[in-house]
């Protein structure tokens, strides 16, 4: 324990102090002996052992002692106690620039904010905004704070890396030396958090070398970790490790199908080929002593029959024996997703009208969209009560008697209560076209009692959708643990839509279950739970999610027109 690592103490425990509202003079104590410490000249250390720690200005007999207890066995139970009587995440807020004790005790108490994973969310939600004491700059600059914070993360969001990927790949598009290239790996699979991005490159003949400076020094690269014979290894700019494979013609199909499954999928595919008769390298197929030459990855699955297995399934064995099967499902596209659901607008914390919502919606292609701003209990999102609800309602009549290509469905994301009760009553949920029951608060609940307030809710004839299941935070919060089965089997009886949350941090319903619960019979919508015009386009990672699910065309609420989603949603309240 040395001098530093003594103030730190000191100042954490005074922020930690101030954090949670204790006395002004209580918390001075202790930044102030940690000035004291910091400014003396004196052995700080010899003093403490010595037990003449009072001689440091500001340190009384109570502090004397902790200071003792702290360099003579490097602990403190004092700190270690006022850590545990806060919720675990929450002393990490500090480390955002900008953050003091005062601000992150507001963020706590009005927005039950307890991680930097919750903190990030609520910005993209635009909760910082009318926060007294933050505003929109503050929210800018803490949104910007968590970016830099993130880049040294070990695991990153989908979001971030597709981004990533779609400016390097503008950049592969432009060097001479790349002839084909392919994102693989976990990105290619599509799953929820990414540790690195892979992509497999076929150079052009005689142009090898040229293609290794060029992706040594392309624009974004941080470091350079790596280079083999056919390999590039970098890290970019936003912390995100990038590996390039780089290969010649015959090999690049092979590279290709290798890198983008799993290890147990790829074992698998191996152990297939064999019991036919073939023997599967990671850049050759044999046929006893002959080798096979293939343009792509479709021939080479064609040619052990088996079906192609879209990169999204290529988890585990089961899609090995689903293709030797021909049980592959046509899975859904980017263009059957025909509108969407939960969508937020200024009229609670979303960022725009509805007249710029529906206006993003129409340029997307879509024909429909159902909106869902908070219910009441949602004070902190600027929720709508019953006479705003019907004031919104009034305006959607009226834009949707203007509209002959679009329309907006009636509707609002409603808490789920905790005892499973909605925040509107039944004759206000009669009157909306749907409505998506949501849990936002007391999210601590065990799996007995998180499993009894979801099937509660789903019992509520007018419920139409359950929305983000476990109200997980990707990289931040868990979410509450529920009996899945129960949940389901609740689901298919009362005949809800499960939503697929399409939001980059949740993606949740988690897609392991998908599978399952469409086979009990469950119908999925995927939602944007979109917050603002960019927000919209997130659909397409729920549609990942929904592919990796196994799912459909015909599984899908929002890839009926809307004349067939207003006489389901009709039929969901009968």
């Amino acid at each position: 324990m040395d001098k530093k690592e003594i103030i730190g103490v000191l100042e954490e425990i005074s922020s930690l102090l101030e954090l949670k509202g204790e006395d002004k003079f209580k918390i001075s104590a202790y930044s102030r002996a940690a000035r004291s410490i910091a400014q003396s000249t004196s052995d700080v250390i010899v003093l403490i052992k010595k037990g003449e720690a009072k001689k440091i200005p500001g340190v009384g007999d109570a502090l004397s002692k902790k200071l003792t207890e702290l360099v003579e066995t490097g602990k403190l139970a004092f700190l270690d106690d006022l850590r545990k009587s806060l919720p675990e995440g929450l002393p990490q807020l500090f480390s955002i620039q900008g953050l003091g004790p005062n601000k992150v005790r507001t963020l706590y108490e009005q927005l039950d904010i307890k991680s930097i994973a919750e903190l990030e969310y609520a910005c993209n939600e635009n909760r910082l905004v009318t926060l007294k004491g933050f505003g929109q700059k503050t929210q800018d600059k803490v949104l910007s704070a968590i970016r830099k914070l993130k880049a040294d993360s070990e695991y990153h969001l989908l979001d971030v890396v597709h981004e990533t990927a779609t400016v390097i790949a503008g950049m592969l598009e432009k060097l001479s030396g790349a002839e084909r290239y392919q994102f693989t790996g976990s990105y290619r699979r599509r799953r929820e958090i990414i540790r690195d991005i892979d992509c497999v490159i076929k150079f052009k003949s005689g142009e090898r070398d040229k293609l290794f400076a060029a992706l040594k020094k392309l624009r974004g690269v941080k470091k350079v970790v790596d280079v083999q014979n056919d390999l590039v290894s970098v890290v970019w700019e936003n912390g995100i490790p990038v590996e390039f494979i780089i290969v010649n013609k015959a090999e690049y199909p092979f590279a290709v199908l290798h890198s983008s499954g799993s290890k147990d999928f790829f074992a698998g595919l191996r152990e297939y080929a064999s019991s036919r008769g073939y023997n599967l390298g990671v850049r050759e197929l044999k046929k006893g002593r002959d080798k096979i030459h293939f343009e792509s990855e479709e021939e080479i699955f064609g040619e052990m029959g088996l079906q192609y297995v879209p990169p999204e399934l290529r988890e585990t064995e089961e899609a090995v024996t689903a293709a030797s099967k021909g049980e592959i499902p046509e899975l859904v596209k980017e263009e059957d997703i025909l509108g969407l659901f939960h969508v937020h607008t200024n009229w609670s914390d979303g960022a725009e009208p509805l007249e710029d919502m529906i206006a993003a919606a129409r340029k997307l292609g879509l024909r429909y969209f159902g909106l869902s701003d908070h219910s009441k209990t949602a004070f902190y999102a600027n929720g709508l009560d019953e006479k705003r609800l019907k004031e919104q309602g009034q305006l959607v009549d009226k834009i949707n008697a203007g509209l002959t290509d679009f329309h907006v469905f009636k509707g609002s994301e409603v808490d789920i209560l905790a005892d499973g009760r909605l925040d509107f009553g039944d004759a206000v949920l009669k009157s909306l076209d749907f409505s998506v029951g949501s849990v936002h608060s007391r999210l601590s609940m065990n799996k007995e009692e998180a499993t009894k307030r979801l099937t509660a809710a789903l019992k509520n004839p007018y419920m139409t959708f359950l929305g983000h299941m476990t109200g997980r935070l990707l990289l931040g919060r868990s979410g509450y643990e529920v009996d899945m089965d129960e949940i389901i089997k609740t689901a298919v009886r009362n005949k809800k839509v499960i939503e697929i949350n399409a939001n980059p941090h949740r993606l949740d319903m988690d897609w392991r279950f998908l599978k399952k619960a469409k086979e009990a019979g469950i119908k999925f919508s995927i939602n944007p739970d979109a917050h603002s015009v960019d927000g919209l386009s997130d659909y397409r990672y729920g549609l990942s999610i929904a592919r990796k699910g196994w799912l459909t065309k015909d599984d899908l609420l929002n890839t009926m027109d809307t004349e067939q989603v207003k006489k389901f949603l009709r039929n969901a309240k009968s």
